[in-house]
């Protein structure tokens, strides 16, 4: 930190001073000038309106201009768990997908059907010694988040990587309704906001070095205790973001690719819980992978590859 001298070392206003104060002014007015639309620059593609926030800052820095357009293409994935026979939300699982090379086709991680399918086995176990008809079912659902609503559509499983395996990958797809919802023409005032399911991603491969961006969803949850001291959990915020990032290594000789992954990207830079099954993109806007986990410190992401999402649709004839 630098400090000020002591005012018996400041200029007075002398011959020096008197040359100071035009050219301050000068300074001034020119800064009056540029302040406001250099400013407005510093937001240029970095904002998004989002309901029911509003306005939100998406990137810490202005992104290119087909990043900006490419990582508005994603969706926000649920899977709702529910009592059998009732209207009873039991749990959920949040995270995020992207329509894949073909259109009504979504792409997400394995991981969040799997993982809370234990927590809702565990729950099974203990509900049924007080209720021995307890079950649950579960469907999936798709949110498309506009500047004025939250959109959701029913989905339907169509692959899930094998057990097993590190194929971290799920497939779901839309319905007849959804789909043909989204092939309705919209304009500049009336945009179709289901028009993003036929927005289909080009799957292309990245190399050491690339400068790439990680994109998703991730809920803010916090808890609070109500009068009878009950824990009760509530969603407080909903985070878009994305992440610029490097791909650090090509990882393909280590025990996760003879799990089933032939190339996994690690990538130097943040991502948070819900980023899961959103989709790694280049400067060109095209899918050089997917987000399926990410180093304990949050340093380090690591993504599926697209070769790797290529070949799993291809095995599962996914069209």
């Amino acid at each position: 930190m630098t400090l000020l001298k002591r005012n018996r070392d400041m200029p007075t206003l002398s011959l020096q001073g008197r040359i100071c104060v035009p050219l301050f002014l000068f300074i001034f007015v020119l800064s009056q000038l540029v302040t406001t639309p250099l400013f407005a620059q510093n937001l240029h593609n970095r904002t998004e309106e989002m309901y029911p926030l509003g306005t939100v800052i998406i990137s810490a820095e202005s992104l290119p201009n087909k990043v900006y357009e490419a990582q508005k293409n994603k969706i926000l994935i649920s899977i709702v768990f529910l009592e059998k026979g009732t209207d009873n939300v039991l749990m959920n699982s949040l995270g995020t997908g992207f329509v894949t090379e073909n259109p009504g086709t979504i792409i997400t991680a394995r991981h969040l059907l799997t993982e809370i399918l234990v927590n809702a086995e565990v729950m099974k176990n203990e509900r049924i010694k007080s209720n021995p008809n307890f079950d649950y079912d579960y469907m999936f659902m798709g949110t498309i988040i506009t500047r004025t609503a939250w959109i959701n559509f029913p989905l339907s499983l169509v692959a899930v990587g094998e057990k097993g395996t590190l194929k971290d990958i799920m497939v779901l797809r839309t319905d007849i309704q959804t789909i043909q919802r989204a092939q309705i023409a919209g304009d500049a005032f009336n945009p179709n906001p289901y028009s993003i399911l036929m927005k289909t991603s080009k799957f292309v491969d990245a190399n050491v070095g690339d400068r790439v961006y990680i994109t998703g969803f991730a809920p803010g949850t916090t808890e609070y205790l109500d009068k009878n001291n009950k824990s009760i959990p509530v969603y407080m915020d909903l985070i878009n973001h994305t992440f610029p990032a490097e791909v650090e290594v090509l990882i393909t000789d280590m025990p996760g690719n003879r799990a089933g992954v032939k190339i996994l990207y690690r990538l130097r830079d943040s991502a948070e819980p819900g980023f899961s099954g959103g989709k790694v993109i280049n400067n060109e806007g095209e899918v050089i992978g997917m987000t399926i986990s990410m180093s304990p410190s949050k340093n380090f992401v690591y993504a599926i590859s697209s070769k790797d999402l290529k070949q799993f649709l291809k095995d599962h004839k996914v069209k």
